[in-house]
């Protein structure tokens, strides 16, 4: 059988939550930048004005990110891409040491994936039948790594642990 390789990029749907912070860093960024604006001197405001609004931009951009996936044979690598230019490892997994891999929505799966003792979201964040749960054990603790793959990652995924990877039939 010959090497496999398959690379997705799912994009995160922006929670509430990230909304929420995202209005909050930038209505503080103007309100400090007023604030500086009228209490400094005239030479030192616009200085320290432009480092309000690159923190503020700095602060907002990690709240647009967006996770690949990389499935070499039976190795997936999980990275985190924020605002389209900072890339960070999430975490190496190998898919035949994996407990299960199924869908958040399988009933049948149910009492497997509710033991994780750590979740990891690498999924778009919508939380649907399409995201799936990977239950892996990983220094002392089952971690569960949610991501949400197409139906070529599934599949490839499936080749390569098909006792281990659940296809969801809802």
């Amino acid at each position: 059988m010959g090497d496999s390789f398959k690379e997705q990029l799912v994009p995160m749907t922006m929670s509430q939550k990230d909304k929420l912070q995202r209005t909050i860093i930038w209505t503080v960024a103007i309100l400090v930048s007023v604030i500086l604006f009228f209490v400094l001197p005239i030479f030192a405001a616009p200085i320290l004005v432009l480092a309000v609004m690159w923190g503020a931009m700095f602060f907002a951009s990690k709240l647009k990110k967006e996770h690949e996936y990389a499935l070499t044979n039976n190795i997936m690598d999980i990275d985190v891409i924020y605002n389209k230019e900072k890339r960070k490892r999430i975490m190496e997994i190998d898919i035949k040491e994996a407990n299960v891999i199924a869908s958040i929505k399988d009933e049948r799966r149910q009492d497997e994936i509710s033991r994780g003792q750590k979740v990891i979201d690498a999924s778009d964040g919508n939380h649907t039948k399409a995201t799936y749960a990977i239950m892996y054990p990983h220094e002392g603790q089952l971690l569960k790594i949610l991501i949400t793959p197409n139906e070529e990652m599934l599949q490839l995924m499936y080749k390569q642990a098909p006792n281990k990877v659940f296809k969801y039939r809802g």
